[in-house]
């Protein structure tokens, strides 16, 4: 095998080096700290591989200046926020993280600040170096039996609650996309965000930072919070609007904050956080220890091994072909399909079925098309980093049943994909095809037969199936500034409702929403972004 040449940078360290040394050589790997910008586009053209942590940013500058060597850039840790995935898909390279290495660390950190905040314990440590004895001012609070409210219940959240359930306090959880059942088994009850606010003495994140839950815990979401409660974010920077937190401290209407992360790191001098009194902040440590870090660099370590030595792909964030060239359309249709789905469902999705009709799909695999539908509903959710590698098992572990099935071709479309997506209380059905010039078409909602292209912004209306109401939501759309790119209805017979779906050229406002839904009659109006 040629020598491959493998950077080790931002300082990894552990087993996962020595490993790495035994399998491709000791003079293949190079150990480094971060590289600068410059050196990395100096430099970056003589690796097959590039592995680091959150130091060393990876532009699509350098992306591009790496030329057909570099094969794989790994992340020995969870957010990829410091890679350019959109370049590195395009020059084909994979991109690879470790979601689970700092799985105990993470939740520590975040254990450490609800206890830190509840016993005023960092500013106690400040006063007594400073020399003062101020005992009756440090007053704080018991955990036991208080009500501990988890919005997110991936790995970190869970093991959160299993500690915290020990402790004694009583466990509330918001995730969307966690089914009834599954919470049952974790031991937590399930409630709604705003069910949440009002029922926790102390909140702590754990969700990733998506379009939807940028600034999830805004002025609107702290003003419903019990006064007196606490909140901590040890998962990213940009949930929690950070002047709303320092207004509601600083007024006494929350009792303190511990944050491990922040919208801007590192955080910048003028922040509102700095030099508020019962506000805890720590440099992103939630997955610095030494445990993590030996555990994420052997991981990272496994899938390098794995991947130049045995052509696996492991924990890949932008994996997005499929091993049947045939069928790559209809996984990218069937990812959108599901989306669209998880946007209409109305409760936790429990169960998703995928099923494929056509002779394209005769005698194939279509379990990539089973992930990429699962990847879709996961999406919506706000997990990352989800390929097709980890769907299925992320699926199991979140409680959604995935079934998969193939039946001949329909009568009008000879090739069609159809999501069926069920929660507790109803079950909605979405399909599509793709057309000769690889187009993707929607052809089903529940029981509504329609055909229209798919765009990039979806909006989607539930509405008494009479006369006038097109042009209601046309003179809304249009006042709202919107151009209408396409639009199809379809009745919705078993519902008795009509359903009309509408491709936008830009994202729909909360306020258009608002507008949509006011309208008499209207049942719902959803936007869905592809």
């Amino acid at each position: 095998m040629t020598t491959l040449r493998i950077a080790a940078a931002d300082n990894i360290k552990g087993s996962g080096l020595e490993l790495l040394k035994k399998e491709f050589g000791a003079d293949a790997v190079e150990v480094r700290g971060k590289y600068a910008p410059d050196e990395l586009l100096e430099k970056i053209g003589d690796l097959d591989a590039l592995l680091i942590r959150s130091g060393t940013t990876v532009t699509r500058a350098a992306i591009e200046k790496a030329g057909a060597r570099l094969k794989l850039i790994g992340r020995a840790g969870v957010g990829t926020d410091n890679i350019d995935k959109k370049a590195a898909t395009e020059k084909g390279i994979v991109v690879m993280n470790t979601p689970f290495g700092n799985t105990t660390s993470a939740a520590e950190q975040a254990l450490a600040l609800i206890f830190t905040c509840a016993r005023n314990t960092a500013r106690a440590d400040r006063l007594m170096h400073a020399g003062k004895w101020e005992k009756k001012d440090l007053v704080g609070a018991e955990v036991y039996e208080k009500t501990l409210g988890l919005i997110g219940m991936g790995r970190i959240g869970s093991h959160v609650a299993k500690v915290m359930t020990a402790a004694g306090m009583k466990i509330v959880a918001y995730d969307p996309f966690l089914s009834a059942d599954r919470a049952r088994q974790i031991g937590v009850r399930l409630v709604t965000l705003d069910e949440l606010a009002a029922l926790a003495d102390f909140i702590t994140i754990h969700t990733p930072l998506t379009d939807e839950t940028r600034n999830l815990v805004n002025a609107a979401f702290i003003a419903k919070m019990k006064k007196g409660a606490r909140i901590v974010n040890c998962a990213r920077g940009g949930i929690i609007d950070e002047t709303a937190l320092a207004e509601a401290v600083k007024a006494g209407h929350l009792a303190g904050a511990g944050l491990d992360v922040f919208a801007q790191e590192p955080l910048a001098a003028d922040s509102p956080l700095i030099g508020v009194k019962n506000i805890l902040l720590t440099p992103h440590l939630g997955a610095s220890t030494e445990e993590a870090e030996e555990r994420c660099g052997w991981q990272m370590a496994e899938q390098v091994v794995a991947y130049f030595k045995r052509n696996e792909i492991i924990n890949a964030v932008n994996l997005s072909i499929t091993h049947e060239k045939s069928l790559t359309a209809y996984v990218e249709l069937a990812e959108k399909l599901a989306k669209i789905a998880a946007t209409l469902l109305r409760g936790a999705p429990v169960a998703v079925e995928v099923n494929c009709r056509g002779e394209v799909f005769d005698g194939k695999d279509t379990g990539e098309i089973s992930a990429a539908a699962v990847i879709g509903v996961l999406e919506k959710s706000g997990l990352g980093g989800l390929n097709i590698v980890n769907a299925l098992s992320l699926a199991k572990e979140r409680g959604l049943a995935v079934a998969s099935g193939a039946q001949a071709p329909g009568p009008v479309y000879h090739h069609r994909v159809d999501v069926t997506l069920r929660s507790a209380e109803v079950t909605t059905v979405v399909g599509g095809t793709v057309s000769g010039d690889r187009t993707f078409r929607l052809i089903r909602l529940d029981d509504a037969d329609i055909d229209m292209r798919l765009g990039k912004h979806l909006l989607f209306l539930r509405y008494p199936d009479t006369p006038g109401y097109v042009g209601k939501f046309g003179t809304l759309i249009g006042e709202a500034g919107v151009n209408i790119e396409h639009m199809e209805v379809g009745a919705l017979e078993s519902r008795q409702r009509a359903s009309m779906t509408i491709a936008i050229d830009q994202p729909a406002t909360d306020d258009l929403l608002k507008k949509l839904l006011a309208v008499g009659g209207v049942e719902k109006a959803f936007y869905c972004k592809l």
